[in-house]
């Protein structure tokens, strides 16, 4: 791929976002998982029964950077709400001596893109994103911690142009491995410290032709948990993610695209309140990001609403 044919690929797939992920400046964008989404209890599975979860993820990006983590100077803005839903289903049966699990994950996307230097001024309304499938996850629930292994599949239902900066697709398959827990620091459980991995790799994405690289994504946070009286829990906590490209790129027929991996940080703080009567909790965090290498600059807050049943 020569020189101007990369920089138009990588001005046309500046914002492809998916609920709070980051934006690429590299031969494809975005990513099918967001750093920064699930926070600081990233690792704790849900308990058995049927749990409904809606994120809500406003992001805000006003900056492009270069594979040495600089400011491109691009005059850029990147607007994006993105609601989420996503219905659990944790099983008494056993595998592995853990509960087996799925689940469904249904984004709902609406964005704006701007980047002025070159007339780029995109926009999608509330339009359906790449749907996630996990028909296999196992959950175990021991004294002091527990752990999660998921197999997924994200399933290209969004619509992709490479031509619009504002496509609420990606344009390719991906298949998910997620693997992390969260470990309790006293008998009570009201310390906690969990982390969450997520590793990703692609097919080819739709009319580019291009094999986005492998990702390797983690969060999570440590969190102080309090029982306000026998209906209220609160827990205050902060949040870390980190997103990192561990392979290049690559064309059929044209071998690896070395470089531009794109790599991104962040790290917030958030609350989550639970109601114990009506099994209802809402988490709101912000999340700034730093330290990214390839991909837009920005932070999101997130709030999420759970439901079990």
């Amino acid at each position: 791929m020569n020189n101007t044919e990369g920089a138009l690929l990588r001005v046309a797939g500046v914002a492809g976002l998916l609920l709070s992920t980051t934006s690429a400046f590299a031969a494809t964008s975005g990513s099918h998982y967001p750093i920064g989404g699930e926070g600081v209890a990233a690792g704790t599975p849900p308990p058995p029964g049927i749990h409904y979860r809606m994120y809500n993820t406003w992001y805000n990006a006003d900056a492009l950077t270069n594979d040495n983590g600089d400011d491109t100077g691009l005059d850029v803005d990147i607007n994006a709400y993105v609601q989420v839903h996503r219905l659990v289903h944790v099983t008494e049966k056993k595998l592995f001596g853990a509960n087996w699990a799925y689940n469904v994950i249904v984004p709902m996307i609406n964005k704006e893109t701007s980047i002025a230097d070159f007339g780029v001024d995109d926009s999608t309304s509330f339009a359906l994103g790449d749907v996630v499938l996990e028909p296999l996850a196992l959950f175990w629930f021991r004294d002091n911690y527990e752990a999660a292994l998921g197999l997924s599949v994200i399933v290209p239902t969004g619509d992709y142009d490479p031509a619009d900066a504002a496509s609420p697709g990606m344009g390719y398959w991906s298949g998910m491995l997620t693997l992390g827990g969260t470990y309790y620091l006293d008998s009570d459980k009201s310390w906690s410290v969990s982390g969450l991995t997520r590793t990703l790799v692609h097919s080819e994405q739709d009319d580019t032709d291009i094999r986005p690289g492998a990702e390797f994504i983690i969060e999570g946070g440590i969190g102080k948990q309090f029982a306000l009286d026998e209906h209220w829990l609160l827990r205050p906590g902060l949040s870390y993610c980190a997103s990192w490209q561990i392979s290049d790129d690559s064309r059929d027929g044209h071998g690896t695209l070395a470089g531009e991996r794109k790599t991104g940080y962040g790290i917030g703080g958030e609350v989550n309140v639970f109601y114990l009567p009506w099994l209802l909790q809402g988490n709101l965090r912000y999340v700034n990001e730093f330290g990214t290498k390839n991909t837009a600059k920005g932070s999101s807050f997130v709030f999420t609403l759970t439901k079990s049943f």
